[in-house]
């Protein structure tokens, strides 16, 4: 059984009930109704906090929220340039093209990225959504445009799904306001998780590698080198005809101990020519392998192995404590994914998108009929919309594409 998942159904539950329980201090919010809806639940949390911080540092927070439009314009054009690419590849190749589309919920696994937990889904989404309504907020309350109200919310697919927060500035006061202040009003929020992703990759580089093969900090002193493991590109390659499997622990290269891949990588690619053997050693097994030529034709021999990982273990002294520093160390990770990723489907024109709205602004302002720019808009709108439809389908329905 996936905990995770039994945990996921179990918080929607809850929700689904104290929603319930509460409906007459709700507002809904009919994007797709009854598809695609958000809840809303209005308080005044937050507001005098972002009108203190306003009121002291009123133009460093517009100049910033200023930067920040051409940033999400940039922002906005890179992913629907990625999705267009994506999609017309997928369209002229079903079969053997990735959209690479899926919904965030916990109980995952993502290739190359990792084990999304319940926990890890549930504080990343939270700390998200209150990061980035706080700075549409401020940056509003910058503007001298007043706050409505604030509080949480429930982005609902068919069944509320995914908590978030809301901050909800005085929209016929909004338009009224110069094009260049509603941007950078609707530029914070996408344009602060972009931002604190780059900050925890600046610090923590280890959160954007794939490999897993960076280490976090102060996980030298807490660990000790091994050996490596690897994945097998193809069973009928000279690793997988020998017995290797995905994920084997080699601690021996041709009866060498090793520590990691390097000598590894040194023995196959500087010391060992197509047709002789290499020997790999895990603690239980040792495989002879004759080698072949590299695919790619360099002279060089090769295996068929690939996404080679140094494999550490924990050091005695540091046993008690690792597992709560891994757990941090998973949480500064996903942060930083779910910021990123996150903040650029907000800048993707989808109705209910900060991207959108900006589009919507932009269109009004250059276009002088304003039912045309109306009917761009929605076309743009419905287009993209159909496109991440497509895109999620594929991945959760393979078979039929």
């Amino acid at each position: 059984m996936n905990y995770d998942i039994l945990a996921f159904l179990i918080f929607i539950a809850m929700l689904s009930i104290v929603m319930y329980k509460n409906k007459k201090r709700l507002s809904l919010q009919k994007v797709l109704y009854p598809f695609v809806y958000i809840i809303l639940y209005k308080t005044q949390l937050g507001i005098g906090f972002m009108k203190r911080l306003s009121s002291r540092h009123r133009q460093i927070i517009v100049t910033i929220a200023y930067c920040f439009i051409g940033f999400a314009f940039a922002g906005m054009i890179f992913i629907s340039y990625a999705i267009l690419r994506t999609m017309i590849q997928f369209i002229i190749s079903p079969k053997t093209t990735q959209t690479g589309m899926a919904l965030i919920y916990p109980g995952t696994s993502i290739p190359g990225i990792g084990y999304l937990t319940f926990w890890y889904w549930l504080i990343g989404l939270f700390t998200i959504a209150l990061v980035h309504e706080l700075a549409h907020g401020i940056v509003a309350v910058a503007h001298k445009i007043k706050i409505k109200s604030s509080g949480f919310a429930v982005l609902g697919i068919i069944a509320p799904l995914f908590p978030a927060a809301f901050v909800e500035p005085d929209e016929k006061e909004m338009r009224r306001r110069p094009p260049i202040q509603q941007y950078s009003v609707l530029a914070a929020g996408p344009m602060i998780n972009l931002l604190i992703a780059l900050l925890l990759f600046a610090l923590m580089p280890y959160v954007a590698d794939s490999s897993n093969s960076m280490l976090a900090p102060f996980e030298s002193r807490m660990t000790v080198p091994t050996g490596f493991s690897f994945t097998i590109s193809n069973a009928s390659m000279p690793a997988g005809q020998a017995g290797l499997v995905n994920n084997t622990f080699i601690t021996s290269v041709n009866g060498a101990n090793v520590t990691s891949a390097d000598s590894f990588i040194e023995q196959l690619y500087y010391c060992t020519k197509p047709g002789q053997e290499i020997t790999l050693a895990s603690h239980n097994a040792s495989y002879a392998i004759k080698t072949i030529e590299s695919p790619a034709g360099n002279g060089r021999a090769y295996i068929g192995v690939e996404n080679l990982r140094n494999v550490r273990a924990v050091a005695p002294e540091y046993r008690s404590a690792y597992p709560v520093f891994a757990w941090f160390k998973g949480l500064f990770k996903w942060l930083f994914l779910l910021n990123f990723f996150i903040g650029l489907t907000n800048l993707l024109p989808i109705f209910i998108t900060d991207g959108a709205r900006m589009l919507q602004v932009a269109l009004e302002d250059t276009i002088s009929n304003k039912k045309r720019a109306d009917l761009i808009w929605k076309v743009i709108n419905w287009m993209f919309f159909a496109l991440i439809v497509i895109g999620l389908l594929s991945t959760y329905f393979k078979k039929f594409f």
